[in-house]
């Protein structure tokens, strides 16, 4: 009895000993449950019968994953998130068996045999303690970009660069036959007119149509009051006048006032002194014409420099610039700028005087790159053709567009002048119309960003603009063969034949007033 007390005893205490460890691995079990799965990992597979078999499983959640992608994007990034909540996948996978109900019942059950059970705990373990289960849904959405267009941000800065501003087009032979510059420009007809304007005669004397003297059959007619005017006018030398030109035609009345009175003594002044090139006189530098023995005045290139000179002939300090395009193709800067040019107005583009098509002067990334580089200040330039505002500003938002944020030390002039050949599409504007036009321009140049000017001619700011509308803007006016503009200007462009080292033609020359 006592041997088999013992025998029974033994097997007791060894099935005992093997209950602790199996209640000690079940706890370790539930602890890792625990640990890694949540609590509602526990219940799941607490409440799952025993012969829970894994493989057959995870073929159903695979083949029923792949039935969703086809109605859903929720799924199709990555499975390992599912774990980061039990409740939310168990809801999903409620309608996934409505929605499919040939799958497994034991589905719900995949979330935990997933092939990356690694991914699952990773992802799972952080969110446990942070998000509260009932409020997981958020996470999905934030996949879909990826699956829905991972270049989706790629996309939309396309969009936004295709759509951003008008640009200008390359320019072809069709469209450089529109270039209104080609055509002859009605600045130079505007000059001539205003010099007529202005009471200096030239020094030739050779016009005399100013003294409205009429030529028949080669013989030049004057009466008594156009001899005058000739003579006002400085096209008649007053000795070549015979003195009895200017009275009645018998010369009775100055015969009589001669009698009575005497005659004016005609003993001629001692000449006056001739003098040629450079000379100070009482503080001032003039300088001497060679050809003319007179005082210069306005821009003048002397011995390979540039020079102003006032009304009264004094040299002035001045800042000197040049403005040019597609037709001044080849500019040395670096013996411009020894000539004493400072700044350059660069022509960026145009618009075609018969299409309206936007067109980039072709020499404008070159004039750009090489002016820097001589160390010039820089501005440009768009010769417009606008007929309305919208076309005005698509034109100031093609310059930016080029421009692509480079600094400009001057403005983005808006030029406004005829083609010449009186067909261009903007000729025919009003002064309404055109300065409307001027104006929307400058105030979209300013609007990105940039400083906006006014280029014309005096007789175009004083006919056909309303100038007491750009006064608020940068005025670059336009007027050659006087010392200074006749306007208020930021900006004069006071010579278009000037000869310069650096360019084997003339070529445009300007003073800043802005330094």
């Amino acid at each position: 009895m006592k041997h088999k007390f013992s025998s029974v005893s033994n097997d007791t205490s060894a099935k005992r000993s093997h209950r602790g460890v199996g209640q000690a691995v079940a706890a370790l079990v539930m602890a890792l449950a625990l640990t890694i799965g949540g609590a509602g990992t526990t219940i799941l597979l607490a409440s799952q019968p025993a012969g829970l078999t894994v493989a057959p499983v995870t073929v159903d959640w695979e083949e029923s994953s792949s039935l969703k992608h086809n109605n859903t994007k929720k799924h199709t990034s990555e499975p390992a998130a599912s774990s980061t909540a039990e409740e939310p996948a168990a809801a999903e996978d409620e309608a996934a068996e409505q929605e499919q109900p040939a799958a497994s019942v034991s589905a719900p059950a995949a979330s935990v045999t997933t092939a990356e059970p690694a991914a699952s705990s990773a992802a799972a373990a952080p969110a446990a303690p942070s998000e509260p289960a009932a409020e997981p849904g958020p996470a999905a959405p934030e996949t879909e970009p990826e699956e829905d267009d991972p270049m989706a941000g790629s996309a939309e800065e396309v969009d936004h660069e295709n759509a951003a501003f008008p640009h200008f087009v390359q320019e072809t032979e069709e469209l450089a036959a529109e270039d209104p510059l080609r055509a002859p420009e009605e600045t130079a007809d505007d000059v001539s007119a205003e010099v007529a304007e202005t009471p200096a005669a030239s020094e030739n004397g050779g016009d005399l149509s100013a003294a409205a003297i009429t030529d028949t059959d080669g013989t030049i007619l004057l009466t008594p009051e156009e001899i005058r005017a000739a003579l006002d006018a400085g096209t008649l030398d007053e000795s070549s006048v015979d003195t009895q030109c200017l009275d009645s035609e018998n010369g009775f009345l100055k015969w009589l006032w001669e009698f009575l009175f005497g005659k004016k003594d005609d003993t001629p002044a001692p000449p006056a002194p001739v003098y040629s090139g450079w000379r100070v006189e009482n503080g001032n530098t003039y300088y001497y014409s060679q050809t003319t023995n007179q005082r210069v005045t306005g821009i003048q290139s002397i011995d390979n420099k540039l020079y102003y000179f006032d009304a009264n002939g004094v040299k002035r300090d001045a800042t000197f610039g040049i403005d040019v395009s597609k037709y001044q193709a080849s500019v040395d800067f670096e013996k411009v700028k020894e000539a004493g040019v400072q700044f350059v107005i660069i022509r960026l583009g145009y618009r075609g005087y018969g299409s309206g098509t936007l067109v980039q002067d072709p020499k404008f990334e070159e004039h750009f790159t090489n002016a820097r580089n001589a160390g010039l200040r820089v501005g440009v330039y768009c010769f417009t053709q606008a007929v309305n505002e919208d076309e005005a500003r698509e034109e100031a938002q093609a310059c930016v567009y080029v421009l692509n944020g480079r600094q400009l030390d001057y403005p983005i002039y808006y030029d406004t002048e005829a083609t010449g050949t009186g067909s261009g599409r903007a000729d025919g504007l009003g002064v309404e119309d055109r300065t409307k036009c001027a104006v929307a321009f400058c105030e979209e140049v300013k609007a990105l960003g940039y400083q906006p000017g006014v280029y014309a001619s005096t007789t175009w700011f004083r006919k056909r603009l309303d100038l007491s509308q750009l006064t608020k803007y940068n005025i670059w006016n336009a007027h050659y063969n006087v010392a200074s503009s006749p306007i208020a200007c930021n900006m004069w462009q006071g010579s278009c034949t000037a000869r310069i080292p650096g360019y084997g033609g003339q070529i445009d020359v300007n003073i800043s007033y802005m330094g």
